[in-house]
C-alpha cells in the first residue's frame, strides 16, 4: 500500500481520532452486553454443500457492499482537501482492527435491530466479512486516482470537463485494473475470515451460522479431521473454479484499461472460458443481445449525465476535487452532531465501567503480550521473505508459470488457519511440543501471500527496455540480480511487507489461540489475550484497551517505520526517482 508514503497526517489529528475511536468502541460495548444469546442454526457434513452455497452468497453480498464503500469513500479521500488529513488515517486504523474488533459493534447495530435474530445475524455477518474486504479495495481507488499520469488530468482541465464526465471516463477507468487485482485480494481475504464472521461471539453472546467456515471451526475443535479435510477440499475446488470462470476473465477484460502496456509479463494472462464466450458460435445470439442491452443502457445513461449540472469545476489542484465540493460542509455538519452524541455517551459509559473496578491483573499483561507477539510477527515476516523473493525471481525469469503461480497462490491464501489446525497441531504440537511454532506457521498463512502477490505484481511491471538494455550490456545472471532486479523490486517489498504486516496482525486471532479436538492450545500474545476476554469473559475494558493498544502500535510503525522507509526506497530505486 504504497499510498501510505503520501500521508503526511498530523500526530494531533491521528490522536483525536483514536480518541473518537475508542468512544466508538466504549460505547457499543456497554450497550451490547446488555443483550442475551439466541442461537442459530447447527451443521453436519451432508448440508456441506448448502452450506458452501450460503457462504458464497454471503462473500458475494459482502463484496457488494465493500466495492460501494471503496469507490465512495476512496473518492472522497482522493479528491477532497481533508481527505489525505482525516479520512486516509481512519483508513489505516480501521484496517488495523482485528474483525474481533467489530463483534460488539454489529451485535448493538444489526442484530438486535431485527425482530427475527437470523435475519440480523445473517446481515452482521456479511458486514464482518465487509470489513476483511473494503480496506483493501479503498486503498486500491485511492492510490489508482493519486498515481494516475499528470496528462489525462491536465487534458480534463483544458477541456473544462465536468464532473460526472471526469468520473465516467476517468476516475473509474483508471481503478480498475488495481480495483481487479486487488479485489482478489479481498476474496482470499474473505475466505480466510468466513470463519470468525459466521461464528460471533462476546462474552455470553454466541452466534452461530451454517456456513462453510462454521462447519470448518466445528470438525476442528471436535477433532473430526476427516470431516475438516473435506471442507477444505470443497473450499480449494470452489476457489479454482470461480478463478477459471469468473476472476480470470475479469483480469484479462482489466487489461484493456491498463496505462503502461510495456510491462515484461504484460498480456500473458489468459483466459479460456473469456475466448471461447467470446468466439462460440452457439452464444452469438446471447452476446449480440446481451451488447445491444448495454448499450442501450449507457445510452440512457450518458443522457441522463448530460442533463445533470456542469458546475463541478476542478479543483485549483487539477485532481477533480471540485466536484465534491458540496460534500464537505454536509458531512461536517453531519459529523459534528454524530460525534458528539458519541462523545457524550462515551464518557458516561466509560464512568460506569470505571466505577465497577479496572482489572488491573489483566491490564498489566499486555505490554508483554504485545512484545511476544511482535517477535513472533518478525520471525513469520522473515521465513516469508525467505521463499517468496525466490519464486518472484524465479517467476521473472520464466514468465509463462505467471499462469500456473498466481491461481495456486490464490488457492492457498484462500485456505483459513483455522482449516490448518488439525495438521499443525498434529504435526507440530504433538511432535515438537512447540505451540510457539505451530503460531509461527499459522501466522505465515496471513502473512506470506500479501508478500508474494506483490512481488509477482512488482515482477510482472519490470519493462522490456530496461531487461534488454542490461543484456545489451551483458549484464545477466547473478549481477542482474542483485545490481538490477532486486533493486527495481525494493519498493514491492516494502509494500508487500506493509500488507503482510496488516495480515499478521490480523491473524494473531487465529494463531495464537486454538481449538482442536476439545482441548486449548495458545502461546501468550495479543491475539490471545483477544480471544480470551472477548470469546470468555466479555470484558469490556480489556477489549478496549488491548484493540487501542494494538491499533496504536500498528499506526506508530506505519507513521515512523514503513512510511519513511517506502519514501527512502522509492526516491532511491524507483524509475522516477
Amino acid at each position: 500500500m504504497n499510498q501510505k508514503a503520501g500521508n503526511r497526517t498530523s500526530p494531533g489529528v491521528l490522536a483525536l481520532l483514536l480518541v473518537l475511536l475508542v468512544f466508538l468502541i466504549w460505547t457499543i460495548f456497554r450497550h451490547s452486553a446488555r443483550f442475551h444469546p439466541v442461537p442459530v442454526g447447527g451443521t453436519d457434513l451432508a448440508s456441506l454443500p448448502g452450506d458452501l452455497a450460503r457462504s458464497v452468497l454471503r462473500l458475494f453480498a459482502a463484496y457488494f457492499i465493500s466495492l460501494v464503500f471503496a469507490y465512495v469513500y476512496g473518492l472522497l479521500t482522493a479528491l477532497t482537501r481533508w481527505g489525505e488529513k482525516i479520512l486516509l488515517p481512519l483508513l489505516d486504523i480501521l484496517q488495523s482492527i482485528p474483525v474481533l474488533g467489530f463483534f460488539p459493534a454489529v451485535i448493538f447495530l444489526l442484530i438486535h435491530l431485527f425482530r427475527n435474530p437470523l435475519e440480523g445475524v445473517e446481515l452482521a455477518s456479511v458486514i464482518l466479512i465487509a470489513t476483511s474486504m473494503a480496506w483493501n479495495m479503498a486503498f486500491a481507488v485511492f492510490e489508482s486516482i493519486r498515481t494516475a499520469p499528470v496528462e489525462y488530468k491536465e487534458l480534463l482541465d483544458g477541456m473544462q470537463a465536468p464532473g460526472w464526465l471526469r468520473l465516467v471516463y476517468f476516475l473509474v477507468p483508471v481503478t480498475i485494473p488495481k480495483m481487479v487485482y486487488n479485489s482478489i485480494l479481498s476474496w482470499a481475504q474473505g475466505w480466510y475470515f468466513l470463519i470468525a464472521c459466521e461464528m460471533i461471539s462476546m462474552g455470553s453472546v454466541h452466534y452461530r451460522l451454517r456456513g462453510l467456515g462454521s462447519f470448518l471451526v466445528v470438525s476442528t475443535s471436535s477433532g473430526k479431521i476427516l470431516d475438516a479435510l473435506a471442507g477444505i477440499v470443497l473450499l480449494v475446488v470452489t476457489v479454482v473454479l470461480m478463478d477459471f470462470f469468473l476472476f480470470r476473465p475479469v483480469v484479462v477484460w482489466s487489461q484493456r484499461f491498463s496505462i503502461d502496456q510495456s510491462a515484461s509479463l504484460a498480456g500473458e494472462t489468459r483466459s479460456v472460458f473469456r475466448e471461447w464466450l467470446m468466439e462460440s458460435d452457439v452464444l452469438a445470439l446471447p452476446r449480440r443481445l446481451l451488447s445491444s442491452s448495454l448499450t442501450a443502457g449507457m445510452a440512457g445513461l450518458y443522457a441522463l449525465l448530460r442533463r445533470l449540472p456542469k458546475t463541478f469545476p476542478a479543483g485549483p489542484d487539477g485532481h477533480g476535487r471540485g466536484m465534491f465540493r458540496w460534500v464537505s460542509p454536509v458531512l461536517g455538519m453531519v459529523s459534528l452532531f454524530l460525534l458528539s452524541i458519541l462523545g457524550y455517551s462515551g464518557v458516561e459509559s466509560m464512568k460506569r465501567a470505571l466505577a465497577s473496578g479496572v482489572p488491573w491483573d489483566g491490564l498489566s499483561e499486555l505490554p508483554l503480550d504485545m512484545i511476544y507477539s511482535m517477535l513472533r510477527l518478525l520471525a513469520g515476516y522473515l521465513l516469508s521473505l525467505c521463499w517468496t523473493v525466490p519464486v518472484a525471481w524465479y517467476v521473472f525469469v520464466h514468465p509463462r508459470l505467471m499462469r500456473t503461480v498466481m491461481p495456486v497462490a490464490q488457492v492457498m491464501a484462500s485456505v483459513p488457519a483455522t482449516a490448518l489446525f488439525p495438521f499443525i497441531i498434529v504435526l507440530v504440537v504433538r511432535t515438537t511440543h512447540s505451540m510457539n511454532l505451530a503460531s509461527i506457521l499459522l501466522l505465515l498463512s496471513g502473512m506470506q501471500w500479501y508478500l508474494l502477490f506483490n512481488l509477482l505484481a512488482g515482477a510482472g511491471t519490470f519493462p522490456n527496455e530496461l531487461r534488454e538494455a542490461a543484456l545489451t550490456m551483458g549484464v545477466r545472471g547473478r549481477l542482474f540480480l542483485r545490481k538490477i532486479f532486486l533493486p527495481f523490486l525494493f519498493p514491492s517489498i516494502v509494500t508487500g511487507s506493509i500488507t503482510a504486516f496488516g495480515g499478521g496482525w490480523n491473524a494473531l486471532i487465529v494463531s495464537e489461540y486454538v481449538v482442536y479436538d476439545q482441548k486449548n492450545y495458545s502461546v501468550r500474545g495479543i491475539g490471545a489475550f483477544l480471544d480470551k476476554v472477548t470469546y470468555g469473559s466479555g470484558n469490556e475494558i480489556l477489549i478496549v484497551v488491548s484493540l487501542l493498544m494494538l491499533t496504536v502500535v500498528v499506526v506508530t510503525l506505519n507513521r515512523f517505520f514503513w512510511t519513511p522507509l517506502y519514501e527512502r526506497v522509492t526516491s532511491r530505486y524507483g524509475l522516477d526517482g
